[in-house]
């Protein structure tokens, strides 16, 4: 059964002209059965309301001049939605019937505030009064619910209207008419913070909301599903079984997610620090702080105040390694993850990228590229052992639809730096510590010592908790996301250390080390999927970094002993940080299980790309 309401406004013009609103009463079906139960519908309403002045009067009308017709007191009219129903809507002017008509080639028509057409001009429509004769489409859109819009209109005879025109003691009699019916199109929910920067589906891409349970349900895109303000970041996941349609609100089984991400988007972020530190002298732990961001789909330039840009790369259009451009601290600069992908925002891996089909910490370690193998989700095995160039195949394979690939250093930077502002956690991420390389794990408490004195580690089953460490699906395990609950991202501090594709290049742009698997056989990817680095001799030369790759940025830098060991760490949250070298010339992110203080979101060092048992990928959309 379907009811259906149409509203018609009116406003008559030129001779006479006066706003009315004509309506149509609902109809209403009733079915009585017999049963215990009430069956109930509840109806919104349908409803305009138009407030207009100054109707168009033009008695003895002559033909006026373009600039004459600058002169005229335009007819003005409010359209306002007085229901909660989102309605579509045309705005026609319909010409009467009359005995001696003004024919619509002689009128000339202004509509809120544009150039001068004919009337005939406008696209024609069918008219909807019983004395119409002609109609004419002026303007359409969308109303939500207690939203209104203004027009207004100026009506004249054209000047081109010549005594030898069939023109004289004629009448021209119309009426503005705006027909409204329900929008079967509802936009979908953006928050104004975000200018623009919304999360961007593609099909077979579901938009989901997470519980304080874990749970996961299908979101409903109408509805507010995500809030940044609130530091409820978007997640959406991909299905194993993409032949089942989940409803809004529905759960959608753990068993048929084979993989979670997380919306970040795009932003520009305060510089604080440029960088400059060849060296390592003493760290100040007073430089952590809340990043000012601000969302947008701008990229910053030279053209606005308060505003940078870094030197860019002809070819890959990426921020070049220790430079600054133009900027200065204070400056606001997108960082480069955005601008060299060319997106609204990234879908980041909620999760280390796991190994399909693994019920074992031996059996997630394989060195293949095998993108049938992956999966991103909590409580799995990561996969390790894997050289970089497999890694990034079985990122780049994964959806080629979706643009997906190797997390880039940037692309690590863009979410550190988004988690340690207002619209995250903004705090130090707690540790994964789970020693079996069990995804979305969080330790018990916050560690105080760094690498092979840290011994707060446990190897326990899928989804069960130990002594020290806590599986994701216990609410207490929040703290290790990026967000503090369980939108945000999860590993990005221990569990498992992560090859990214940040890499130094010689000077013809060849590899120094076949270690990572790249070599004839295996093509060199597209410049948009890696960053690339200034060659070093020494891991402390880190004004090298690229502003927004949370590196450069993270000190000054300095020196710190457990036991007999000397670490490097930066001066935020003491991470780890080693600048690339000719021998170990890939970064990798995030720490082990095991490494304490050290471990951490801005936590940095080198190594060679070759397989490592305690080593792991991340994956990211562009779509």
């Amino acid at each position: 059964m379907k009811n259906k309401k149409k509203i018609t406004i009116m406003v008559i013009g030129i001779i006479a002209a006066v706003g009315i609103i004509i309506g149509a009463s609902y109809a209403w079906w009733n079915t009585r059965i017999t049963q215990k139960g009430v069956n109930t519908i509840k109806s919104d309403c349908l409803k305009l309301s138009l407030v207009d002045e100054n109707p168009i009067s033009l008695e003895k009308a002559y033909p006026l001049t373009d600039k004459e017709a600058e002169e005229l007191t335009p007819y003005t009219f409010t359209i306002e939605n007085v229901c909660n129903t989102s309605i579509v809507y045309d705005v026609n002017i319909e010409v009467l019937e009359t005995e001696e008509r003004l024919k619509s080639e002689y009128i000339a028509l202004a509509f809120n505030g544009n150039k001068k057409r004919l009337l005939n001009a406008y696209p024609s429509t069918s008219p909807s009064l019983e004395n119409g004769v002609e109609s004419y489409g002026l303007a359409s859109g969308s109303l939500k619910g207690k939203e209104s819009i203004s027009y207004s209109l100026k009506l004249w005879m054209d000047e081109h209207v010549t005594a030898e025109d069939d023109a004289m003691n004629k009448e021209f009699l119309s009426k503005i008419v705006v027909n409204a019916s329900l929008n079967q199109v509802v936009d979908a929910y953006s928050e104004s913070i975000l200018n623009g920067a919304d999360p961007v589906l593609a099909e077979g891409l579901i938009p989901v909301e997470i519980g304080n349970d874990g749970r996961v349900t299908k979101a409903n895109i109408q509805n507010e599903w995500y809030s940044y303000e609130e530091k409820r970041w978007a997640n959406a996941v991909i299905l194993l079984d993409k032949t089942i349609e989940y409803k809004d609100y529905e759960v959608i089984p753990e068993e048929n997610i084979e993989s979670y991400f997380v919306w970040i988007p795009k932003y520009s972020y305060e510089i604080w620090d440029l960088g400059e530190y060849e060296s390592l002298t003493e760290i100040d732990e007073s430089k952590v702080h809340e990043i000012p961001i601000k969302f947008g789909l701008n990229n910053t330039s030279d053209s606005v105040e308060g505003e940078c840009t870094t030197p860019m790369n002809e070819e890959r259009t990426q921020g070049l390694s220790g430079e600054s451009g133009n900027c200065k601290v204070g400056d606001y600069m997108t960082p480069p993850a955005f601008i060299s992908m060319g997106t609204n925002g990234l879908w980041v891996g909620k999760f280390e990228t796991g190994y399909k089909g693994a019920t074992s910490t031996a059996e997630a370690e394989v060195n293949a590229n095998d993108s049938s193998k992956v999966q991103i989700k909590p409580n799995v095995y990561s996969w390790r052992n894997i050289q970089v160039s497999n890694a990034h195949l079985a990122s780049y394979n994964y959806i080629r639809e979706y643009d997906s690939h190797m997390m880039k250093n940037t692309e690590w930077g863009a979410v550190a730096y988004l988690q340690h502002s207002k619209y995250g956690s903004a705090t130090s991420v707690r540790l994964n510590n789970n020693s079996a390389y069990i995804t979305g794990y969080a330790a018990v408490k916050e560690p105080t010592v760094g690498m092979g004195y840290y011994k707060d580690c446990e190897n326990t089953a899928v989804e069960m908790d130990g002594t020290n460490t806590i599986n994701y699906k216990n609410p207490a395990s929040q703290v290790a996301s990026t967000t503090g609950n369980y939108t945000g991202i999860y590993d990005m501090s221990g569990g498992t250390m992560e090859y990214v594709f940040g890499v130094i290049l010689d000077e013809n742009n060849v590899l120094l080390s076949s270690s990572s698997g790249f070599n004839n056989e295996t093509v060199f990817p597209n410049a948009k999927y890696y960053d690339t680095y200034k060659n070093s001799l020494d891991s402390t030369v880190y004004n090298y970094g690229i502003l927004g790759d949370a590196t450069k940025e993270m000190g000054p830098f300095g020196n710190a002993v457990y036991g007999i060991e000397n670490r490097h760490i930066s001066s935020w949250y003491k991470d780890n940080a080693w600048y690339l070298t000719t021998e170990a010339s890939w970064f990798r992110r995030g720490g082990a299980y095991d490494y304490g203080t050290e471990a951490g979101i801005f936590r940095f060092v080198n190594d060679n790309g070759s397989e490592r048992t305690w080593i792991t990928f991340r994956i990211v959309l562009a779509i």
